[in-house]
């Protein structure tokens, strides 16, 4: 019996490269992320999933699924993920049209792990994070 190596090689080759075009250029979702600061011209410093007590940025991007905020007002909740209690919430006012938001000086005064989600003020979640933040 014959085998076919070129037939299998291409094959190979091109289940290869439809898998990585598939991760590179398939669906991507929004992302809630967090930073130590962002800079308009260097972007985000520091970004991590976990930072000590203190202030910090937390970034949302809508920009992979090519959607807007849509609203002028938004809450950033923080959540403690082991009671499930809201910690606080902060209200933010936004332009409808963005697709890339920062906002600065997010305060995490005390060590734990922690849902951050930004909501339209109906209480609609537009994308949710989630950070772990340590004693100094």
């Amino acid at each position: 019996m014959k085998v076919n190596y070129k037939f299998w090689l291409s094959l190979l080759i091109l289940v290869s490269f439809s898998f990585g075009c598939s991760s590179l250029f398939g669906p991507k979702e929004n992302r809630l992320y967090f930073c130590e600061k962002y800079d308009s011209k260097k972007g985000e410093i520091g970004e991590s999933s976990k930072f000590t007590t203190g202030n910090l940025t937390v970034m949302v991007d809508l920009r992979p699924t090519k959607t807007k905020v849509g609203v002028s007002d938004v809450n950033i909740n923080i959540t403690d993920k082991a009671s499930g209690e809201a910690v606080e919430t902060l209200p933010f006012t936004v332009q409808p049209s963005m697709d890339y938001i920062y906002f600065n000086d997010v305060n995490f005064k005390k060590a734990g792990k922690y849902r951050v989600s930004c909501l339209k003020k109906d209480g609609t979640v537009i994308v949710t994070g989630e950070v772990e933040i340590v004693d100094k």
